[in-house]
């Protein structure tokens, strides 16, 4: 392991092999980032109120505040938007996960799989970060990385908020993941105080 002031190696290479399930794991990971989840919170909260709002105004409409009970009409379209929430919240979730899932595969179609795809090359340098494979071949500047997210089977160099380089852990000896890390840190700007 690399310690946090040791000074980051000359260079990193590594040789990885990118896989559908690594470009999925990674879109899956932008879409349910914190920031989007709370985003989607908030959209469900406002919808499910705005149809509890709409529900207890069409009831006082329907039968005026003299015949309104507070009980039949206020409490059970609570409980049924309550209802409609346990059921359509967890279905939203799947359903959104599935359709990452299909527009990746759809996205990696033919053309870009071979671009996207197998065997590269990831080379670290006091230059940047070069990423090359079969068919393509992309430098980026260190001013070019906005930071470094992890999950359990891949290291992300990202290059803005939903561009990244892919790195999958699988075959990837642990002092080269530690190298990289520190390489790509020491070149991160500071963070603002």
């Amino acid at each position: 392991m690399v310690p946090m002031d040791a000074p980051p190696p000359e260079s990193v290479v590594l040789d990885v092999d990118v896989t559908l399930p690594d470009i999925e794991a990674f879109n899956l990971h932008l879409a349910f980032s914190p920031r989007l989840r709370a985003r989607w919170r908030r959209q469900l909260v406002a919808i499910y109120g705005l149809l509890l709002a709409l529900c207890v105004v069409l009831n006082l409409l329907s039968f005026g505040w003299g015949a309104f009970d507070w009980t039949v009409h206020l409490l059970v379209p609570v409980a049924s938007v309550a209802v409609v929430a346990l059921l359509l919240t967890p279905a939203a979730y799947a359903l959104h996960r599935w359709n990452v899932r299909r527009v990746v595969r759809a996205m990696v179609g033919q053309p870009a799989r071979e671009a996207a795809l197998g065997r590269k090359r990831i080379e670290a340098t006091a230059r940047g970060i070069a990423l090359g494979g079969a068919h393509s071949q992309s430098f980026y500047g260190w001013a070019a990385v906005t930071g470094l997210q992890e999950t359990p089977d891949l290291l992300l160099v990202m290059l803005g908020e939903t561009l990244a380089i892919v790195i999958p852990r699988r075959g990837i000896a642990a002092a080269q993941v530690d190298a990289l890390r520190a390489m790509v840190r020491a070149h991160m700007p500071a963070p603002a105080a």
